[in-house]
């Protein structure tokens, strides 16, 4: 996977002319757990990184990795321990306007992989360990970005680990730097 990744970042490089845009962004944020996640997690972290590139003024792709780390809870008398999540994408960005104040939609699609989650039994019950998977996974999202600044709320679904469905909604605040002319 880190191959494939290395070499679509090369290639979406080696494509960029003279009037080319390349885009490199990062940024943090608070993760909200929703689906069946949120009934045995609280909020955690999120972190991103993306390199793309500007296909016109308005529209960009760009190689997305989203991580979000969410803290654990207490669900029916168990202690349920904390969920990773890591998701690489294929991401594409749509610019509303074109003045100093951007606001935009995106869309990203690709994959997800869900760290274990630990459950401890109260009363000498024991442990149970969940599963590490790797699903298809989907990111819409909405935002803006003004300058440099880059702010946006997304919507992760990570498919489902144990019959549980794993998403969260993230609020991002991060930058994005655009090389090159247009």
């Amino acid at each position: 996977m880190k191959k494939i990744l290395l070499f679509t970042a090369i290639a979406l490089l080696s494509i960029t002319a003279a009037n080319a845009q390349v885009k490199l962004g990062f940024g943090v944020g608070y993760a909200v757990p929703s689906g069946d996640a949120a009934d045995f997690l609280d909020g955690g972290l999120s972190a991103h990184f993306e390199l793309g590139y500007g296909v016109t003024e308005r529209i960009d792709i760009s190689i997305l990795y989203q991580g979000d780390f969410l803290v654990g809870g207490d669900l029916d008398g168990a202690s349920v321990g904390n969920l990773a999540l890591g998701s690489y994408m294929l991401n594409g960005r749509y610019f509303f306007t074109d003045t100093k104040f951007k606001p935009y939609g995106s869309l990203g699609l690709g994959l997800a992989t869900v760290g274990s989650v630990e459950v401890e039994i109260a009363n000498g019950g024991g442990t149970v360990e969940g599963d590490s998977e790797s699903n298809f996974a989907l990111r819409p999202a909405l935002g803006f970005k003004y300058g440099i600044l880059n702010m946006n709320a997304a919507y992760l679904s990570a498919g489902k680990v144990n019959d549980a469905s794993i998403s969260d909604i993230t609020l991002n605040i991060g930058l994005l730097f655009t090389f090159g002319d247009n």
